[in-house]
């Protein structure tokens, strides 16, 4: 059946996004803004299905078990992706994937409510030590990109907080602006609107340098915390998928990052554009495998 998808035309019919999230988050953002361009580029609708749940997993179930055939597509992120497969079983691998293309990357940022007590993320931290467990703390599930790297800011200051599940950056971020939760890791794309609005405070950003959007919010490592980490959002197909139709795929793609009107959106979002083709982000993906290892083995001493 492979051999007969190849030699078909393609794509004749809407292709599936999966997002592993919930509605208004940074993935989801995202992929309302390639939809927009995707009939243009690709010939046909890109029509944006959220499947949020099990930190990403139940998307990516979805996604690697289904026909293979190039029209159903996973917005992927290093969550379900890199960090789920390898402390847990989720029903897939690394290799049941083919990337089509990466968007960009970027970093979390640790934000709190705008009545919340800390003004500083030494604070936050002073306070998560003294009082464990007294934070409420919001993430998108368990080892995904709110979770992890706050597993990884215990690890290394000895600060404790409640992790408390949501379905998405979305809920996740109306439940700390609305007093519901104390804090979370967010992306810029999801917080600025609120961080105009004066409904959060970001104490801190987990890169190496500052980033663009908040210039005013220092890095971790400036505060004397060595944690960085970046979510990527790649476009992912079955490993099944015929290779002509993968090339369909990263072609289009190629094309909308390379519009300009696309690119001024991905700004507008407070996010850089930072694309990588199919093969060069398989490289990226597994040396930031290993990294990961590494980092959990860490976690779980």
């Amino acid at each position: 059946m492979g051999t007969t998808w190849s030699q078909e035309a393609f794509p004749t019919k809407p292709v599936e996004l999966v997002i592993p999230f919930a509605a208004g988050g940074s993935h989801d953002l995202h992929a309302r803004v390639i939809a927009g361009f995707a009939q243009q580029y690709l010939g046909q609708p890109l029509v944006v299905l959220l499947k949020p749940g099990g930190g990403g997993a139940i998307a990516s179930q979805f996604v690697v078990k289904g026909r293979g055939d190039g029209y159903t597509l996973l917005f992927g992120s290093n969550g379900p992706n890199t960090i789920l497969p390898q402390v847990q079983d989720v029903g897939y691998k690394m290799r049941e994937f083919t990337p089509v293309c990466m968007i960009n990357y970027s970093p979390p940022l640790l934000f709190v409510g705008a009545n919340a007590p800390w003004k500083t993320l030494p604070e936050f931290i002073e306070f998560s030590k003294a009082n464990p467990g007294k934070v409420n703390f919001a993430h998108t599930g368990i080892w995904g990109a709110a979770h992890f790297p706050m597993l990884i800011v215990e690890n290394k200051t000895g600060a404790k907080v409640n992790f408390v599940p949501f379905d998405g950056g979305g809920p996740a971020l109306l439940a700390v602006a609305s007093g519901n939760a104390d804090a979370s890791f967010g992306f810029a794309a999801q917080l600025l609107p609120f961080v105009q609005a004066g409904r959060v405070r970001v104490l801190g950003v987990a890169a190496p340098e500052r980033i663009e959007t908040v210039r005013d919010v220092p890095t971790f490592r400036e505060l004397g915390v060595d944690v960085t980490f970046t979510l990527w959002r790649t476009i992912l197909a079955p490993s099944t998928t015929p290779l002509p139709r993968v090339r369909t795929l990263r072609q289009a793609c190629a094309k909308i990052v390379q519009d300009p009107s696309f690119r001024a959106l991905i700004r507008q979002l407070g996010e850089p554009l930072i694309y990588m083709d199919g093969p060069g982000f398989l490289t990226f993906w597994r040396n930031e495998w290993d990294d990961i290892a590494r980092a959990l083995a860490a976690i779980r001493r």
